[in-house]
């Protein structure tokens, strides 16, 4: 609870409303300069003042906090397996799992599960790519005999398919039995529907005897054992390519198993149909891969539905067969997730691991609970949380404009769980140069640092980013919220308090033991070992309160005419009683607390006591008003930042980034400074706490409040 809501009247030296203006104030110049800077019309960014540049990366490696392993979006496998096990709630059946991670749709809707419909082409059987082979000619065998375009093969034979165009093909026959060859000069027989087939069919489940009834697609190495059909043809190019095609229910046993592993399916107790918990992620598994694969009739090309690899889901023949596959998707026959009218099949996405949260894409986003399964044995996910170290020298190589490299800053995230959840933009800062890209693009270049080839994760916290000086920072909201990061420490707030004015500010006490917050209608509420010294609350005013800052043993606050009231602080001066051209929005104080600024919402500054003027947007056209400002350490400089959250850098202050540079739109209120000047994080309206430059970030509402739907309003960054 705030010391003393509502205060009354000053305690100490009374209220100053409207004196006249006293030394170093300056009133939007119209320099020369000023009218060369105002051709910039509004860009979002303006440093006036080189400033001396950040210190290099103060380390050799780049150490990154990692989330899951894979793209996020639908069901996670590990999670999957976590919800079979997990005791609290309940062990999750497999429609429940399901259910989960598929049940809602990002757009709004509900799925459900239900058979394959009737028309869907997958029916007559899945074709997959073999892309192994992709620009070689089929060579094919069996230990059985087989057909090739209904001409007999005996078994141990082997024969070379030729295609010549997508529909016909030469067939050789090979000189000597199984895959050497050597092949004849000219063809045995010409067929125009080029296929091979075993004469008699392979039982489903496996009876034993499978490896002597398939095909074998002839590998160096090691032959790759198939069920069903194998063809030769051409894509739409001309090139080379070899299909398989099975029944849907044959191809979802060998596909599952080399996406899960199937010894899951064998872990806990009893549970439904007679079999371990762990069953039910296996049937989630056969029921994902089956949804997956028939929802994309014809999507490889045209000549095939999918292809063997893990750009479609893995599918190496009858490599990875096992009873429990087999049982989960015979007694799942034909199931799949089915989009709200019942008639079309959902792609239903799957990764090894989500970190703790889905990514959303054609499925809303989920928390994962299951994900951070860990039950002894090695049956613990190594993926849920794990860190990653990328050679500084390996992002200088990949990025050589950047010279060397300062810092890297995330600026947009998607909201959900640690950190602030997966980054979406982020910016790497150099000497030379900064870029921007995505969190796809960062993990996919540097993947081989352990973000993992093809499964990359794009939800990380960069953990040795330098700190700027900032060990943590405080983020207040228009309700008085106030939500601590780092090492700032919580000391109250008026959050669920009936208020009879917006919470518009902040300052701490010099130690940072505590903070006031103070209110559009003049209110101060103290917290921690800030000491109340009275308010504006009950008075009538002028102009609404819009900001505050330290000073002295106390603090001032500032309103939109420029009008300050001091308590237990120090006056140097006001607005109050001045036409403005536009109403000031906030003010900064110096270092010492000896004076401090304005700034009007057109960018005018005025400095009083010691704050030195180093320049201001008056007389410039803005593409968004300005909302707030802030000083570097010494004083010696100082940001602004527009509504749109462009930055305008003077002094000694160093411009790192803006939104409009990063290309994230959202509505600017506060800039932070790092006590270098060598960054700063820009605060947004729905939440967001965007690093530039040397500022870490350690978390923010948007992030790691689930549901927030507040409104932010300012800042305070704590020593670290």
């Amino acid at each position: 609870m705030p010391d003393h809501p509502r205060g009354g009247p000053a305690r100490y030296g009374g209220v100053i409303v409207t004196p006249a203006p006293r030394r170093r104030l300056r009133f939007r110049p119209r320099t020369a300069l000023a009218a060369a800077l105002a051709a910039v019309l509004g860009a979002p960014a303006l440093a006036l003042v080189p400033a001396s540049p950040a210190a290099a990366y103060p380390y050799a490696d780049v150490t990154l906090l990692v989330h899951g392993w894979g793209h996020g979006r639908g069901m996670g496998q590990w999670g999957a397996f976590g919800y079979s096990q997990l005791a609290s709630p309940s062990q999750s059946t497999y429609q429940a799992i399901l259910g989960h991670y598929y049940g809602t749709l990002a757009a709004g809707g509900s799925t459900s599960l239900g058979q394959l419909p009737a028309g869907n082409p997958e029916n007559g059987g899945v074709r997959i790519d073999l892309t192994w082979n992709d620009g070689n000619f089929p060579i094919v065998t069996s230990a059985a005999p087989f057909t090739v375009g209904g001409h007999p093969v005996a078994a141990g034979q082997a024969v070379e398919i030729v295609p010549v165009t997508a529909g016909a093909a030469n067939i050789y026959l090979g000189g000597g039995s199984g895959c050497g060859g050597p092949w004849p000069g000219s063809p045995t027989f010409q067929n125009v529907s080029p296929t091979a087939a075993p004469v008699t069919a392979p039982a489903f489940p496996s009876d034993g005897h499978l490896a002597t009834e398939v095909l074998q697609l002839c590998r160096a190495g090691s032959n790759q054992y198939l069920r069903g059909t194998i063809t030769a043809t051409m894509n739409s190019a001309n090139a080379d390519r070899t299909v398989d095609t099975v029944p849907l229910d044959h191809y979802v046993a060998d596909s599952a198993p080399a996406e899960s592993p199937s010894s899951w399916g064998t872990v806990g107790g009893a549970g439904p149909q007679g079999q371990p918990w762990g069953f039910q992620s296996t049937e989630a598994q056969v029921v994902a891969t089956r949804s997956y694969v028939a929802s994309r009739p014809g999507g490889y090309g045209g000549y095939a539905d999918t292809c063997d690899s893990t750009a479609c889901q893995s599918y190496p023949g009858i490599t990875d067969e096992n009873a429990t596959d087999d049982l989960a998707a015979a007694d799942t026959a034909g199931q799949v997730v089915l989009l709200p009218g019942g008639t079309q099949v959902a792609t239903t996405e799957y990764s090894a691991s989500t970190g703790g949260w889905t990514a959303p894409g054609t499925f809303a986003a989920v928390a994962d609970l299951g994900d951070a399964v860990c039950l002894g044995g090695g049956l613990c996910n190594p993926h849920h949380q794990y860190t990653v170290t990328i050679p500084v020298s390996a992002i200088l190589g990949a990025f050589p404009q950047l010279g060397t490299l300062e810092s890297l800053g995330v600026t947009q995230r998607n909201g959900f769980g640690d950190f602030g959840g997966r980054v979406l933009q982020m910016t790497l800062v150099g000497s030379g140069a900064t870029v921007n890209l995505t969190g796809n693009g960062f993990s996919a270049d540097f993947s081989g640092y352990g973000l993992g080839g093809y499964a990359l994760s794009n939800w990380f916290n960069v953990a040795s980013q330098p700190s700027g000086g900032v060990g943590g920072y405080w983020l207040l909201g228009s309700d008085g919220g106030v939500f601590s990061f780092g090492n700032a420490q919580f000391h109250g707030s008026t959050g669920g308090m009936a208020l009879n004015a917006p919470v518009v500010g902040m300052a701490a006490t010099a130690d940072h033991g505590g903070y006031w917050l103070d209110a559009a209608d003049g209110g101060v509420f103290s917290y921690g070992d800030a000491g109340f010294h009275g308010s504006m609350g009950g008075i009538r005013l002028n102009a609404p309160v819009v900001g505050m800052t330290p000073g002295g043993q106390g603090y001032r606050l500032v309103a939109a005419d420029g009008g300050i009231f001091s308590f237990g602080a120090p006056f140097y001066g006001s607005m109050g009683g001045t036409r403005l051209n536009a109403p000031v929005v906030s003010m900064a104080g110096s270092p010492d607390g000896r004076g401090y600024w304005l700034v009007a919402a057109d960018g005018g500054i005025f400095a009083f006591g010691d704050a030195a003027f180093e320049g201001s947007l008056g007389g410039t056209t803005l593409n968004a008003p300005v909302v707030s400002m802030a000083a570097t350490a010494d004083g010696r400089g100082y940001w602004l930042v527009a509504a749109d959250g462009g930055i305008f850098a003077y002094g000694d202050a160093a411009f790192k980034g803006s939104l409009p540079g990063s290309g994230v739109t959202a509505t600017a209120v506060a800039v932070l400074p790092t006590a270098t000047a060598g960054g700063y994080l820009i605060i947004t309206a729905d939440g967001r706490a965007i690093p530039y430059g040397d500022a870490p970030q350690f978390g923010d509402p948007a992030g790691t409040v689930a549901g927030w739907t507040g409104r932010l309003t300012g800042g305070v960054t704590v020593p670290g």
